[in-house]
């Protein structure tokens, strides 16, 4: 009877012990062992010594695979997602109809005051800049000139002015206007976009919101809108400024060796058991086809 019994119990607990000792190699030893010189073979376990590689492939298929360009612009973008956007800023507008407090205060409980003005002073030279620069190609001052003489003549009635002027006085005045505009303009509306700034700066919150209670949902879906336009055009610069995959390297690569035995243990618990208790089943039925077959 037992040379019956013996071998499916045997095998199960050969094939028991050997996929436990099979799935904690995986992990351990967790550091290279040498006796001497010599290294013993499979030490460092195989993640702890692939762990850099792990890393890598990780990194790799989170970035390509899971956090790739479109998977991003499709969750970012999406309905859904814009929806949950624009609900969470107007219940965060909502909140703020009885704030009194000024938007600088607000401000400068997250940001210190030096951090404000040159976000100010960035933000007059980015907008005088580019204003500046649209004026220039406008070549504002020939259309000025071109304008100032024809009101003269509307107003004057006389056709004879026409005699006196041409196109190269025109270009001439237009010439001295934009060189005005070019020399002044700068400086009058970075003055101009401080004040407003320090304007905007010193509003209650409540009061902007009693301002623009009325439009909010436009201006709300219109920022959210101008976000969405944004992300779908620069994304390959945000995920390359993001670079996930180096985030994941890195992330990976810090853990030592048991608290990523520790994680992937708490990922695939029931799963690593399950091939224990699989190896366990094929040896007990290898010992039940060994009596069949050698018996």
């Amino acid at each position: 009877m037992v040379e019956f019994i013996a071998p499916p119990i045997l095998g199960g607990v050969i094939g028991y012990i050997t996929n436990d000792i099979a799935i904690k190699m995986l992990f351990r030893p967790r550091k290279a062992i040498y006796i001497g010189k010599f290294h013993i073979p499979f030490t460092p376990g195989l993640i702890p010594k692939q762990k850099d590689s792990i890393a890598r492939s990780i990194g790799s298929v989170i970035s390509t695979q899971l956090l790739n360009r479109d998977t991003v612009i499709n969750t970012v973008t999406s309905d859904e997602s814009l929806d949950k956007v624009y609900i969470s800023i107007m219940n965060a507008v909502q909140k703020r109809r009885n704030d009194e407090r000024i938007i600088a205060d607000v401000i400068m409980s997250h940001i210190s005051e030096e951090n404000i003005d040159m976000y100010k002073v960035s933000i007059q030279e980015s907008i005088t800049l580019a204003v500046s620069s649209k004026i220039n190609d406008a070549d504002i001052g020939t259309k000025l000139a071109q304008s100032g003489i024809d009101m003269i003549k509307e107003k004057s009635g006389m056709g004879f002015v026409s005699l006196f002027i041409n196109d190269e006085l025109i270009g001439k005045l237009g010439g001295i206007i934009n060189n005005v505009l070019a020399e002044k303009a700068p400086e009058i509306i970075y003055d101009e976009i401080g004040k407003s700034i320090d304007e905007i700066l010193s509003m209650r919150i409540c009061d902007v919101v009693a301002k623009y209670e009325d439009r909010s949902p436009q201006v709300i879906r219109g920022f959210i809108g101008l976000c969405k336009m944004i992300i779908e055009e620069n994304i390959d610069s945000i995920l390359r400024l993001v670079n996930i995959e180096r985030i994941v390297v890195d992330k990976v690569s810090s853990f030592d060796a048991e608290e990523l035995e520790q994680m992937i243990f708490g990922i695939m618990h029931r799963e690593l058991r399950a091939i224990v208790y699989l190896g366990a089943l094929l040896g007990f039925l290898l010992g039940f086809v060994n009596i069949l077959f050698f018996v």
